[in-house]
């Protein structure tokens, strides 16, 4: 099947007179994850990880992908005829690198809506620089797909005010600020989540991700907001409309940007795409650029204010009553002899967090992976892979919740039996990381990537490490994972600032053997710390697995931050929970 849809791109190709096409996972909007209708990348390929790049040539046809999707893509891949390209390790390809090794190429085509205008000129000089021409194209999957899913229309819902802190009126009168000397400017925005943060709108376009397919034009005196009008009952137009803001259709956008003549627009270069970037162009606007490395809205939306913080903490506590509630069932089958599967512990804990009646949905995908499928960084358990669990190895478990107040993300991994000595020591070395990181106090203006090995620290000193980052942001009842803050190997000149919600996730990954990982979400606070300086308050409210934990290797300091956690834990839980919970968190979070 795979195979027959490389040959349709390929005839294509040959219409459009390319001998090489690029497949990103990008929706226009930038997305994570994308609505099935922009799913062109798995559609292409088989692999339905969330970040990877297809290429296509007459003859051949490779895929990128990072580590986190090492296995998976090299399961899915087999037999199709893609190569995989391992992003990271010494000896790939970029690219464009693979590309110009390939004699027949020399005009390269993408889609322009699904590049940015910055990735666009970045590819551009790539491609120049191996003698060959990017040029863009039409979108070959409306040609070549046949039964490809509608742009979702769902219906969508205000967030109130009493959950986001501060009105859309407000946040809108922020961004007109001409704080970067371009009054009376347009600023358009295609970012889902920045849109869904500003107008206080959440939607079900996008599985796990709660936004609405849109663009933002904010104007001096209005904001128009093009979607599908019908997806917003009279309530909502109403609501809308109070707060400055007309609703007009998603395919208007190109013909509105038509109007921009001689206007100064406001556009980040990464968060508009080039179709509509060379519309403004071809429309004479007067285009400015801001110029940091992450939009004006991003940093706006990661600073939480007061509501949305108490909305976390609230999260905290209403998932993470769930969260004990579904391992007390764990342990309790487990140790009566059961052996759930990993597919039926997902189905299992969602049914415990969908008992709150303020529950969403979940915030991405269950990861429930026992043994060496815990190896697999964003393992996503099928009929064919799942597994049950047992008493000899690991069971990692990543998993989030959605709800009106936050957004929850948590990483816990399980032993049930008698843990071997290798795994003691290769828990306990992710645990101190865990520890020392969510424990730092460190200087005001300081960046993730200075505080990234606290977490690695005691796996380098083995020799070991993991490849994903330490940390992302959180939005608030938005995406699982946004920016602009990061805890991570790579330089981020962003600097951690009060209000941000980030995770702390380190891991470790033996392939063919086991995976460990222990994550919360933390707040950057300056409460308790001297002047100048910051800390990170956790956040999460779950207990830390005990039983493969080598107590004689965490230091003083160490075993006090767990002692402390897990009195908060229960202090915190405890009101939720019924007396036979309660015992059982009791023993949970015992001192050690």
């Amino acid at each position: 099947m795979i195979r027959s849809r490389l040959e349709k791109l390929r005839e294509w190709m040959a219409a459009e007179e390319v001998e090489a096409f690029i497949v990103p996972s990008n929706d226009p909007h930038f997305s994570e994850h994308v609505a099935p209708h922009w799913a062109c990348r798995a559609w292409i390929s088989g692999f339905d990880g969330s970040a990877g790049t297809v290429v296509v040539t007459r003859r051949g046809a490779a895929l990128w992908t990072d580590s986190r999707y090492f296995l998976q893509a090299e399961a899915q891949l087999d037999g199709s005829g893609i190569e995989l390209q391992r992003m990271g390790l010494v000896g790939t390809p970029e690219v464009m690198e693979w590309l110009a090794a390939q004699s027949d190429v020399r005009r390269i085509g993408i889609d322009g809506r699904l590049f940015s205008h910055r990735a666009f000129l970045r590819l551009a000089d790539e491609a120049a620089e191996g003698g060959m021409t990017l040029v863009d194209c039409s979108d070959p999957f409306d040609t070549i797909w046949d039964g490809r899913p509608d742009i979702p229309a769902e219906p969508a819902a205000i967030l109130e005010e009493r959950y986001s802190g501060e009105s859309t009126r407000s946040k809108l009168q922020r961004l007109r600020i001409p704080d970067d000397g371009i009054p009376e400017a347009v600023r358009l925005v295609a970012v889902l989540d920045e849109i869904a943060w500003t107008l206080n709108i959440r939607g079900t376009d996008i599985e796990y991700n709660p936004l609405v397919i849109s663009y933002l034009s904010v104007e001096p005196e209005r904001a128009l907001l093009f979607t599908v009008p019908e997806r917003f009952g009279p309530r909502e137009w109403e609501q809308l409309a109070a707060e400055g803001v007309e609703v007009r259709a998603y395919e208007a956008f190109d013909a509105y940007l038509a109007t921009l003549a001689n206007r100064p627009v406001v556009v980040h270069p990464e968060g508009l795409d080039q179709f509509h970037y060379a519309a403004l162009e071809a429309a004479r606007a007067r285009i400015e650029e801001e110029t940091t490395p992450y939009s004006s809205i991003a940093l706006l939306k990661a600073v939480k204010n007061p509501i949305e913080i108490d909305g976390f903490r609230r999260a905290m506590e209403v998932d993470g009553a769930a969260l004990v509630r579904f391992e007390r069932w764990l342990e309790q089958t487990v140790e009566a002899g059961g052996r759930p599967t990993e597919r039926e512990i997902a189905d299992r804990l969602h049914a415990f967090r969908a008992a709150d009646p303020d529950f969403r949905g979940e915030s991405f995908e269950t990861i429930a992976g026992y043994g060496s499928h815990g190896a697999i960084v964003h393992y996503a358990v099928s009929e064919e892979s799942d597994r049950a669990i047992g008493t000899d190895s690991f069971l990692l478990i990543d998993s989030g919740g959605q709800y009106p107040f936050g957004t929850t993300d948590i990483t816990r991994t399980y032993h049930f039996g008698a843990p071997t000595e290798e795994q003691r020591r290769d828990y306990t070395a992710v645990l101190r990381g865990m520890i020392d990181l969510s424990a730092a106090q460190f200087p005001v203006g300081t960046r993730g990537a200075q505080l990234d090995v606290l977490a690695r620290r005691y796996l380098w000193k083995a020799g070991q490490n993991y490849l994903h980052g330490t940390g992302h942001g959180v939005g608030h009842c938005l995406c699982v994972h946004e920016g602009p803050q990061s805890i991570r190997m790579n330089e981020n000149p962003v600097t951690l600032q009060p209000g941000m919600v980030q995770s702390c996730e380190p891991g470790l990954y033996l392939a063919g053997r086991h995976g460990i990982r222990i994550e919360n979400l933390t707040l950057v606070t300056e409460e308790g710390c001297p002047a100048g300086f910051l800390r990170f308050e956790p956040l999460t409210l779950c207990p830390i697995s005990l039983r493969a934990v080598e107590t004689a290797a965490l230091d003083a300091d160490q075993r006090d931050w767990l002692n402390r956690y897990h009195a908060a834990v229960y202090e915190r839980l405890s009101p939720r929970l019924t007396p036979e919970e309660r015992a059982w968190l009791a023993e949970k979070t015992r001192p050690i």
